[in-house]
């Protein structure tokens, strides 16, 4: 009897056991990650779409954002707003920097006038267009890089903003033009330990930093050699531990 009631203990502890995270990398289901994707939507003044169960679609705007809920401008039409009022269950659907970020909400119990007050979503669906998770290097120390723009004599210099198997986020105060689709060779990448990675990158994007008004260039490794690639790995790997760690000892305190 002793075994048949522990086998049936066993069996009773794990039917209670969580069900294991969703690791599907199109969803977002941090809550601190949701609140801060929804507080981007809002900064981006970007129209959201609400989608009844029916199918029938109405345009608004985010106006809120807290961890008690999300703040909709009301509906014009009359129709659609005793509707929401009425719904369940409603789908918002936005785009952020040309990425969907759609969820699955419902309206909360509000005195707000000319707005409606919805739950923060368990989950967003927002798809990373990367194959490759970016480590930002800026709070951890400054690496610096070198470069020359290819068919040309001239030269950058500056420093690594974020890295990922893939390729390297550039950060400069060189003013030198440079566009989507040039290659910068002679590259060195100084990294840790003394260690430094030497290749060709291909620019797949240029803009202006909003904060510090340097230029960021978004590269792709080209002409890496496997040592070099694994030693890029390793570095990577070192500084998502290191960042990791910052984040935990941050939210502790």
């Amino acid at each position: 009897m002793s075994f048949l009631s522990n086998l049936k203990s066993k069996f009773s502890s794990e039917s209670k056991k969580p069900a294991p995270p969703n690791n599907n990398p199109n969803f977002i289901v941090k809550p601190t990650r949701i609140i801060q994707t929804l507080k981007s939507l809002l900064e981006s003044h970007v129209h959201i779409i609400v989608l009844f169960t029916d199918k029938t679609e109405h345009a608004s705007r985010l106006i809120d954002v807290t961890e008690k809920g999300i703040l909709i401008e009301q509906l014009n039409n009359r129709a659609a707003h005793n509707k929401i009022l009425e719904s369940s269950e409603i789908r918002i659907q936005a785009k952020h920097g040309k990425i969907p970020c759609d969820f699955t909400t419902h309206i909360l119990p509000s005195s707000q006038s000319g707005a409606y007050l919805i739950a923060i979503p368990e989950k967003v669906y927002h798809p990373q267009k990367r194959d490759f998770v970016r480590v930002s290097l800026q709070e951890l120390d400054k690496y610096k890089f070198s470069a020359a723009l290819q068919l040309t004599e001239k030269r950058i210099d500056g420093y690594l903003n974020d890295a990922s198997f893939g390729g390297v986020c550039l950060s400069s105060n060189s003013a030198v033009y440079m566009k989507k689709g040039d290659i910068l060779s002679e590259v060195t990448l100084n990294l840790r330990s003394n260690k430094t990675i030497h290749c060709d990158l291909n620019i797949c994007s240029v803009r202006k930093s909003p904060y510090d008004g340097s230029t960021l260039i978004g590269c792709e490794f080209n002409n890496i050699s496997n040592k070099e690639k694994k030693i890029m790995q390793n570095f990577i790997n070192e500084c998502a531990r290191e960042s990791k760690k910052k984040r935990a000892l941050f939210s502790s305190n």
